[in-house]
């Protein structure tokens, strides 16, 4: 009797030990999996600014416009359109990058512009749009098969950001690459040290103040698309400043063209969403 109990625990110590080493394996090919998955992105994503892109180095390029120079436009534009010249309209600096737009062409056609966040100057990447919102969840800029995919643009938006709103889609990578540092923007004190993000495009280059900041449901009104602006669309924008995170007064009117920055959570349920408005004398279009 005792032997076959010393049997049974012998049989099922060695069940045990087989399923704890089928765990190991599975974890370790899994994280394998993982790692090799954000090596890959590192690899294919390491140097790209510094191979398309030249920064601004110009006593201009600090992000921000000089006071004078600030009043000045703000006045001007103000004087244009009858309102109170204290009110800033427009909030013009130099671009802080410069885009080879031929060699960029060359590697993929539908790269339409170059997205460079202000507060997060490690999210500075070419934006891809094509006839599906799939293509670049996993694709490259270069066209190549990779989990970590691209920035890319929504397929309904017109490709050179005249609609009203535009959403802009990345990966929330946990290296913090892609879309990964998206969410720590939402901090006030850094908000209002860099509260804009910059779009260029070889039509034009486009800065955007942030006017809101939040974490919306998936099934959200933020990701209703207002191709046209009007007094439906300066709802939208308004409902989504209440929304906002970040607390900010940033004018907001009925032909603003608007971009919305978009990635996941550790919630399925929510999305990190930042979204900004034009505000540079030169508007897409």
């Amino acid at each position: 009797m005792d032997k076959q109990k010393k049997k049974k625990r012998s049989v099922l110590s060695i069940v045990i030990i087989i399923a704890a080493l089928c765990v190991f394996c599975y974890s370790g090919v899994r994280l394998y999996g993982i790692l090799h998955v954000y090596k890959e992105a590192k690899d294919e994503y390491a140097g790209l600014a510094d191979s398309y892109t030249k920064p601004v180095t110009d006593g201009s390029a600090s992000g921000t416009s000089s006071a004078s120079s600030a009043a000045a436009s703000s006045a001007a534009n103000a004087d244009a359109a009858g309102a109170d010249p204290a009110v800033p309209l427009i909030e013009d600096a130099e671009p802080p990058l410069t885009v080879d737009w031929t060699s960029l062409g060359a590697v993929n056609p539908d790269i339409i512009g170059w997205l460079y966040v202000d507060g997060e100057p490690s999210i500075s990447y070419p934006i891809c749009q094509t006839t599906d919102n799939n293509y670049y969840l996993h694709h490259t800029f270069r066209k190549q098969s990779l989990f970590a995919g691209s920035i890319f643009a929504d397929y309904h938006n017109s490709p050179d950001f005249t609609d009203a709103d535009t959403i802009v889609y990345g990966h929330n990578m946990k290296n913090g690459s892609m879309f990964g540092m998206l969410k720590f923007l939402d901090d006030q004190s850094a908000y209002e040290k860099h509260p804009y993000f910059w779009i260029l495009t070889p039509g034009g280059n486009y800065r955007y103040h942030i006017f809101s900041i939040f974490h919306p449901s998936v099934d959200s009104e933020v990701y209703t698309i207002y191709p046209d602006g009007g007094a439906e669309f300066l709802a939208w924008e308004q409902d989504m400043q209440k929304s906002s995170e970040v607390e900010n007064s940033v004018p907001l009117t009925e032909n603003d063209h608007t971009v919305v920055l978009s990635t996941c959570t550790s919630d399925a349920s929510r999305r990190c969403v930042v979204i900004g408005k034009c505000v540079s004398t030169e508007q897409p279009g």
